[in-house]
């Protein structure tokens, strides 16, 4: 009905004819929510980021059939809002609260989460996919 519509799927399956049109037998959605990304996110972030293995990050983000175009993101409402913490509570937890006033100075935890936020994001929009979907409150 709407042929300028952009039409994003989400799809946990792994439909292989998801982002296929539909004359040629496909579901026809434009893109698929790259939804294993910030599964693998919370999982690394439950360990000591001294320990991450950028291998298998590269594996998680770049792990999509060829052509099929994706959006990605790092942290969704999933984990955030249904009984997890956000990326930025994880890195810097209770810290947040007291260390990132700007009138007085922050912490090491504050700053070391902070550029570990940026990079996750800037990896995920890098390796992910074709487009980036924003969490609330990461503008």
């Amino acid at each position: 009905l709407y042929p300028e519509a952009v039409a994003i799927g989400e799809d946990v399956s792994g439909m292989p004819t998801f982002c296929i049109p539909v004359q040629d037998g496909g579901v026809g959605f434009d893109y698929r929510l790259h939804m294993a990304v910030p599964d693998k996110w919370i999982g690394l972030l439950k360990q000591s980021d001294e320990y991450w293995k950028m291998g298998d990050i590269v594996h998680t983000l770049t792990n999509r059939r060829w052509s099929e175009k994706c959006v990605t993101y790092a942290e969704s409402h999933d984990q955030a809002l249904v009984g997890d913490k956000t990326i930025a509570f994880w890195l810097m937890d209770k810290d947040m609260y007291d260390f990132m006033a700007l009138d007085r100075p922050s912490t090491p935890r504050i700053d070391r989460g902070i550029a570990l936020h940026k990079m996750i994001r800037l990896v995920t929009m890098g390796l992910g996919g074709e487009g980036y979907l924003n969490f609330m409150g990461n503008e």
